[in-house]
Parts: structure tokens; sequence; C-alpha cells
């Protein structure tokens, strides 16, 4: 699908954030992971939420459905053998679903999703389901990938890189009480500290505590059974970060609702990122309120702590004046997209002055704004439809979005709310 989104003046309204993507991801698995009937109000309706249920009912879960919640009988320590399943375009769902194999005789993963989620590496939590004797096949670390299990397990200690991602070990602590507790050390680096922060969080909502040690990025997890548990998923800050940098970028007055300053999302850093940018916001409650319009000062962004709102920050320094530097986002790579290489190659496609590294990149800011009308090709990449719609708006021609429908993997109502503050978004091709 090709989406126009064209230049604006201004925006105005209220927006509820939706749902957290990160946090429904959790609330569902540790749900289906838990004996006993579990509810999960207010989860997110995206691709990838949509993809877990699919296969947490292939493994034997039970689901219904009312308004605004879900109720989930989980399979607990027994996942039915579901002989082949498909995570979708999800890479949590499926360093999820990975784990799970260790709990099975056999089970294949396959995608469609070759170019994207096909692309992203899982070599790293291969590695450490082989080092507790599963038996796995794959290609070069890549999908497709057959697992058959380990019970007992070989060890009950084992190692990990962070480098990637850390949703590798997010996918062995929460499969770890079920396995009888594992003690897991991450090596290398963690890539992004706030995701398993908010693992951590779902998994003692649900009854199990791990012990922590971060400076040496140890964790110790005791072996027992998840509780069953009411959990209610917050908004979602990486989405929210979108509709704020397109505020930012014009005079407007814009409030996002649903956002809740206590949870464990490291994108909400982008609030006190914003206001040193030079724009202005009030926090009252769980409602955010920016009014945008103000001239912007390029100030470095550090992204290992907000991962998922780099983009749209980075949105924002294209127009900001001078040079923004995003550091410590090397794992930007290996997203839907590689983040930093092909984002670059559009932004000069607009005329943007970028420089781009592995680990890090640099952006020349014109206030001035730029002039459109070509086409961008997003990659399959949610983050990056969302991001050049923004782009969009402070263009003199306006930009054609390619492969616009995958801002279903997280935002499925992300055009439709954008025109509701006042932004021109036409569909031309389905």
């Amino acid at each position: 699908m090709k989406v126009y989104v064209g230049p604006a003046s201004s925006l105005q309204g209220e927006v509820r954030a939706p749902s957290s993507k990160n946090y429904t991801s959790r609330y569902l698995w540790v749900s289906a992971l838990t004996e006993g009937q579990s509810i999960v109000y207010f989860p997110a309706q995206n691709d990838d939420a949509l993809a877990l249920l699919s296969c947490c009912r292939r493994l034997g879960a039970k689901m219904s459905g009312e308004q605004d919640l879900i109720r989930i009988k989980g399979f607990g320590q027994k996942p039915l053998v579901p002989g082949t399943l498909d995570p979708g375009n999800g890479g949590l769902i499926l360093r999820f679903l990975l784990a799970i194999g260790l709990f099975l005789p056999e089970v294949k993963f396959v995608t469609k999703h070759l170019d994207s989620l096909g692309k992203r590496p899982q070599g790293d939590l291969l590695k450490a389901l082989r080092d507790l004797g599963a038996e796995v096949e794959d290609v070069d670390g890549h999908l497709p990938i057959t697992i058959r299990g380990a019970r007992p397990l070989k060890r009950r200690d084992v190692t990990l890189s962070g480098l990637v991602s850390s949703q590798f070990a997010t996918a062995l602590l929460m499969v770890a009480p079920l396995l009888g507790g594992l003690s897991l050390t991450i090596t290398d680096q963690l890539s992004s500290r706030p995701p398993l922060a908010t693992t951590l969080q779902v998994m003692r909502e649900a009854g199990v505590k791990t012990k922590v040690d971060w400076p040496n990025l140890s964790f110790e997890v005791p072996g027992g059974q998840y509780q069953p548990g009411e959990y209610r998923v917050p908004g979602d800050y990486p989405a929210a970060s979108a509709l704020l940098a397109a505020a930012a970028l014009l005079p407007s007055e814009v409030t996002l609702s649903n956002l809740y300053p206590d949870d464990q999302q490291g994108e909400k850093k982008i609030i006190p990122y914003l206001q040193q940018l030079g724009a202005k916001l009030v926090t009252e409650g769980n409602q955010l309120k920016i009014i945008g319009g103000d001239p912007l000062t390029a100030v470095d962004f550090y992204g290992d702590q907000a991962i998922d709102a780099v983009l749209s920050m980075a949105a924002i320094a294209c127009y900001a004046k001078g040079v923004t530097r995003f550091l410590r986002v090397g794992n930007l790579r290996w997203k839907e997209s590689d983040r930093i290489r092909d984002f670059a190659r559009e932004l000069k496609k607009i005329g943007v002055e970028i420089e781009a590294f592995n680990d890090h990149f640099m952006i020349k800011g014109n206030p001035g704004g730029y002039e459109g009308g070509v086409e961008i090709d997003t990659y399959q990449d949610h983050r990056m439809v969302m991001t050049f719609s923004v782009l969009a708006l402070r263009t003199r021609k306006g930009l054609m979005i390619k492969d616009a429908e995958h801002v279903s993997k997280s935002y499925p109502t992300f055009f439709s709310d954008l025109a509701s503050l006042g932004a021109t978004v036409k569909v031309i091709a389905s």
C-alpha cells in the first residue's frame, strides 16, 4: 500500500495513545506460560499481538475475548506440539517461541517476511539453546529454524551476548521458571536495558522474582510456576513518539492520553529530550500535552535507553538547527530494517545531510525544510513508515510512503490518528 502524506500548517487535537506493543506481548506470553486463567486488559490490536495469539493457540492456550480484554488459560509446562509456527514479522514473538522449543520434541519456525524478519539474526539465542541441550537446525542463524528440545537441560547456567538484542535474554528469562530455574549472564554488552526491565517487571507481577545484578548483567531465576493474574496494558511511548515529533515540528497543540509515567518504557526519555530541543510539554496524570512550532536546536540523543524512539527523534533532528548525533544505537541495524543505513539512504532522497556509521549517525538539520515530492521505500518497517510520514509534514510537496500497511505491526490506527490532528493523508494504492 502506498500512502501520500502532504505538508501541514498545524496540528490540533487529542489522541489516545495505542496500547503498548512491548507490554502486550509480554503479558500475553506470561499468561500462556501460566496454568490457570489470566486476564489482559486493553491489549494492543497490532500484527505482532495477533501473531503471538495465533501461535499460543497452536501451543494449546485457550482464549476468549470481550471488549478491551482477553482471557487466556495457559499451557504452562505442557505446550502442545504445533508442527510449524509462524511469528509473522515479529522479532520478539519469534524469540519467545524459539525458547519454548526447549519443551518440544520438534518444532519448525517459518515466516513469509523473508526480506525483514528473515534477515534478522537469531544466532546468539540459538547458541544459548544449543548450550542448554537443544538440537537446532538453521540457515546461518536465520529462518527457517527447527528446534528439538532438551528436557532435562544439560546445564542450568548459560551466557548470552546482549550486543544484537535484549530480546534474546527476555526469551530465556521468561521460560526459565518452567525449566526449573536458570542462571543467565549477558556478555559483550546489553544493547538496551529498559525492555529487559519491562520483562522482569512482568515476571514479578506473575509471581516470579528474579535475582538481578545489573552491574554484572547477571540474572538468577528460581524454578516454579507463574501465578494467574490480571494485567493492564499501558499506552505505547514508542508509538506516541511519532505524534509528539510531528507536533513539535509544527505550530501545534496536541494532547496524548493513556501514557503512564510509572511504567518501564525507556522511550519516556523523549519527554526531557523534546524539552531540551525547545518544545513545550506539560504532563498531567496520564496525559501529555505538547505545544509545538518554536525553533528547535540540535541536542545529542543517546538511543540505548529509548531505542524505539530514535527514528522519531531523528525526524525532528532533520529540521533542528545544528548537528545532532545519535549515539549508542548500533542494534538499530538488526531491526525490521537496517535503521541506520536504510534510513540514511531514504533521508538522502529528500536532501537531508546525514552521516551513517555502524553504531551511530549524525544529522545536520535544515530549519527551512525540504522540497519533498519523492517516493520513500520503508523496507517493510513500521517505524520507518511513521518517521517518514512525520518528515512529510514539513516538506513543500509531501512524500509518497511505500509499504505503508506495515504500520499495523505496532500502530494500526496511525494514519487515521494523524489525519484527525489535521494532516493530509491519502491512500494512493492498496
